[in-house]
């Protein structure tokens, strides 16, 4: 079914914006049904609470696409969560495939032109994508140019949903000069549909925070 004609799940319509919502629930709120764009962001814990999802999806044999564009995936906390699982790590990890992306340049060819056909061949319809917005703040790309990549990006992202592919964005939250830069991070939450922010305080105790964003407002 097309992800646009879904119903919301329960939980979700359960979660008001603003609601504190366990990072386990929001496992399954992302994981069922299929076809959704959400962004994750905040506290550094992010990724670490992001490959903790993705963990779970893959100990049901569920294969993960990641495309990294801020050098985030961390191979050892997968590890130790196989190990604790009492599963063999290296056909655990066979589970989960990585593209990098070193430029915004980079990241448009890694989400546009190759995670689609990736997805479908290796029969997945989950993709991770960390730091996407990491690339775009280099001032040697011109801010004009990185504002068509982001569409570019978003309107792919949009094509994957309506095919059935859940995609979640994994972002750490900048501010940057020049100031303008910083419309990027608002033009990719006001795209998504679903926005969390994750907090963490002192004894590293997460907590997060489901967020309006333009999307979910005008819906």
């Amino acid at each position: 079914m097309s992800s646009r004609s879904r119903r919301p799940s329960p939980e979700e319509l359960s979660a008001p914006s603003g609601s504190v919502i366990p990072s386990d629930r929001l496992a399954r709120i992302f994981a069922e049904p299929p076809g959704k764009m959400f962004l994750l962001y905040g506290d550094r814990l992010i990724f670490s609470v992001a490959l903790r999802m993705a963990a779970e999806a893959m100990a049901h044999g569920s294969p993960i696409a990641v495309v990294d564009g801020g050098n985030r995936f961390d191979v050892h906390l997968l590890t130790h969560f196989a190990r604790a699982r009492r599963m063999n790590p290296d056909a655990f990890l066979h589970r989960i495939f990585i593209s990098r992306g070193f430029t915004c340049y980079q990241m448009e060819q890694a989400v546009v032109n190759r995670l689609p056909a990736f997805l479908q061949s290796i029969g997945s319809h989950t993709a991770l994508i960390f730091g996407l917005l990491d690339t775009f703040y280099d001032d040697q790309a011109p801010l004009r140019e990185v504002q068509q990549i982001l569409r570019r990006l978003l309107d792919a992202l949009r094509r994957m949903k309506a095919d059935g592919t859940s995609v979640l964005l994994v972002c750490s939250e900048w501010s940057v000069l020049p100031k303008e830069r910083n419309q990027l991070f608002t033009t990719l939450k006001d795209g998504m549909d679903r926005v969390y922010r994750l907090d963490a305080d002192e004894k590293g105790m997460v907590k997060v925070r489901k967020e309006a964003n333009k999307l979910t407002t005008n819906n």
